[in-house]
């Protein structure tokens, strides 16, 4: 099959109400970055130097964080990716451009100045905007200070006039050309004082002066916009909102958010790989099941940008998402994993991606603060999106709340043999991450009510209110759910239509309010939705997988990693014994439960199941290892030697079997095997300090 890589670039507006973007602040001193900055290499300085003026705050200040070269190095990439104007071609054009103009001004504007080029007041103009359209020189005007007036041809979006000029000038016989804002001096600034005119301070009369020495000069002396005077010829104020835009032009080119999400995701990222970071909108939502006695968190993506690629041969287009998603406590890592989503679209249904592509998946959690990472790449185009959220995972029985609502264009049912991301009651709720429908649909919407008492549900329930923005046409419809209105549990997933009948196109918030038996409200959430003018309207194309139901096995085992990290012991055993019991041949688990058992020494259970994994040849080093770590915590020594040996025979770079091996020889005091043993796991990693200390009392042995 011919794949040629024909990259179309999917474009989606996120609306304004339904996407709010988290800024992160990342602040370092002065005093620091000068300190951080001296130990830099000298082509990271470099590039501190030349991106001075093009740059964010908040770029520079997370290049400052960054402690190792690979990270630098990715950051740099992905910085100049960013700016790329041909993404998926070689050459990326503006990094180019800026590069020669730093080469310029290092050579053309260090005359005359003390400083390097790039510092100058010519440099920095010259390093955000670039060669000037054309340039008037007034540099020996009798009666005028040296100056020259560059002028530029502005883009809107940039906030910058259609043509505007900026003026530089050399004060009092100085060497170093000055910016002149026409605002903050005026144009007597620009006369030799020692010139016959009149200082009464009207400045008709500089102006005049100015016109009359140099024709060209007197329109610049007041405004930055041509045949704009100003205010009585005093120097237009807009020249300092110019300025200003001038200054946050190269900012306004791209979204720093890539940047203050650098420092989570970096370690995702291929070095090697062309880095893009797109925006998104995303979802996250926990879900309790009848079938399952544990949370269930579900996350959705959806970049917005899609790059596809083309099979030449089959005609069609395809993506493929590499999904990671991480959960971390503090700086520990609880929960890691990586999933691949891809799908190929035939030629003619290429339309239906225009809405763009969302990425769903499913996995049980257990209860506790957390910060959720997830990351996804698309390998074409080597683009790649990212989000962060903190989360609580409330515990079975606790107070009871409400979760997030989740609002959706339809529902289908699903083969009940199979577990999926936002399964409601069976069936699978499509939805927008953007929150946005057609015109007259009624939304869907699902909000899960836990924790919840039957006295509670006898009495409590729910009150819906969908509130339009539009004050011209005002829509207000509130509904009472009662709780009881299905079966009793604890944990009750409920669904409905948002509102009587199809909404016209507004803005429209939708609340939910719990209350109890005593009518209190227990608790409360609120959502915002669109509905578009458009009767008809194309949804994101949605991916996921489902898991059959048999195979729940494998949620037991995600927990039990979960709580093993988390370093609840007993729960981490019980899910582990779940699992393996479920499904005795799944030897992940059994080794991950056998290796746990070790740890709370129930080495007589271990010696026992280990036997289930004997015959595997796949997982014959874990069968010795395991097993010789079960003999060495008997103080079996002889049993631990020989099944130890038989793990180092089967891989012998493994630090955990070396060191076992070392202290089992030490207690057999077979000290010289012992210390070859050790120099050997120090020879693959120096930092042991535990090692080190047997290492040295070992050679004091020897020597009596």
């Amino acid at each position: 099959m011919k794949k040629r890589l024909l990259i179309i670039f999917l474009i989606l507006l996120l609306p304004q109400l339904t996407l709010i973007s988290k800024q992160k602040k990342f602040k370092i001193s002065y005093k620091e970055k000068r300190k951080i900055y001296k130990q830099l290499p000298s082509r990271h300085r470099r590039w501190l130097d030349m991106v001075r003026y093009i740059s964010a705050d908040e770029e520079r200040n997370v290049f400052y964080m960054l402690t190792n070269e690979r990270d630098r190095d990715l950051f740099l990439k992905s910085f100049w990716t960013q700016r790329d104007p041909t993404p998926g071609t070689p050459k990326n054009e503006y990094r180019t451009e800026i590069s020669e103009r730093f080469r310029y001004v290092n050579r053309e504007f260090k005359k005359g100045s003390s400083k390097p080029g790039w510092m100058t007041d010519m440099g920095k103009f010259y390093m955000i905007l670039g060669k000037p359209s054309s340039i008037d020189r007034y540099d020996s005007k009798p009666g005028l200070y040296p100056a020259q007036v560059w002028y530029y041809y502005g883009d809107k979006r940039l906030r910058l006039p259609t043509f505007f000029n900026v003026t530089f000038y050399k004060p009092r016989n100085t060497t170093e050309w000055k910016l002149y804002n026409p605002a903050q001096h005026g144009p007597q600034e620009l006369l030799i004082q020692w010139n016959p005119v009149d200082h009464s301070g009207d400045p008709t009369e500089y102006y005049k002066k100015i016109k009359e020495l140099a024709a060209g000069l007197a329109q610049p002396s007041i405004s930055m916009i041509p045949n704009d005077l100003g205010a009585g010829l005093t120097g237009s104020l807009r020249s300092n909102i110019i300025l200003s835009n001038i200054y946050d032009s190269p900012k306004r080119r791209i979204n720093a958010s890539y940047a203050t999400n650098f420092m989570d995701y970096k370690g995702f990222v291929d070095v090697d790989s062309s880095i893009n970071f797109i925006e998104n909108s995303n979802k996250v939502l926990i879900q309790r099941f009848k079938r399952f006695g544990f949370n269930f968190l579900n996350i959705s993506i959806k970049p917005k940008t899609i790059s596809l690629g083309y099979v030449e041969d089959s005609e069609q287009y395809f993506y493929n998402f590499k999904l990671t998603v991480s959960l971390k406590k503090g700086d520990d890592f609880i929960y890691q994993y990586t999933k691949n989503f891809d799908f190929y679209i035939p030629y003619k249904d290429v339309k239906s991606v225009k809405k763009g592509i969302e990425i769903h998946d499913a996995f049980p959690i257990a209860p506790g603060d957390y910060k959720l990472l997830v990351y996804v790449q698309n390998t074409v185009g080597k683009q790649f999106s990212y989000f962060d959220r903190e989360i609580t995972i409330r515990e079975f029985g606790a107070e009871p709340f409400l979760t997030e609502t989740l609002l959706g264009y339809k529902s289908e049912p699903q083969a009940p043999n199979y577990f999926f991301p936002y399964n409601i009651n069976g069936s699978k709720l499509y939805f927008d991450t953007e929150k946005s429908f057609k015109l007259k649909e009624n939304p869907l919407f699902f909000v899960g009510a836990y924790n919840i008492s039957r006295e509670t549900w006898e009495k409590g329930y729910l009150e819906i209110l969908v509130t339009g923005l539009n004050e011209r046409r005002k829509f207000k419809q509130k509904k009472i759910i009662n709780l009881n209105s299905q079966p009793y549990s604890p944990n009750l997933n409920i669904t409905g239509h948002v509102a009587d009948k199809g909404l016209y196109s507004d803005y429209y918030i939708f609340s939910v309010k719990l209350y109890d038996h005593k009518k209190s409200i227990i608790d409360s959430n609120a959502d915002r939705f669109t509905v578009s003018p458009l009767a008809t309207m194309n949804y994101p194309k949605e991916s996921f997988k489902k898991s059959r139901m048999e195979n729940t096995y494998y949620f037991n085992y995600i927990l039990g990693i979960q709580y093993e990290n988390l370093k609840m012991i007993n729960q981490s055993l019980l899910q582990f014994e779940k699992c393996v019991e479920d499904k005795p041949d799944f030897i992940e688990g059994q080794i991950r439960y056998l290796r746990l058992l070790n740890k709370t020494k129930d080495y007589t259970k271990v010696l026992f199941k280990v036997e289930s994994i004997k015959n595997s040849d796949k997982y014959k080093f874990d069968y010795h290892y395991i097993k010789g770590a079960s003999h060495y915590g008997m103080k079996d020594y002889e049993n631990a030697l020989t099944e130890l040996l038989a793990a180092n025979k089967v891989y012998n770079s493994d630090l955990r079997v070396l060191n076992l091996l070392g202290f089992t020889l030490f207690n057999l005091e077979e000290y010289d095997e012992a210390l070859k043993t050790f120099n050997a796991s120090l020879g693959l990693d120096k930092n042991q300090p535990s090692v080190n200390r047997i290492v040295k009392e070992i050679k004091s042995r020897i020597k009596k």
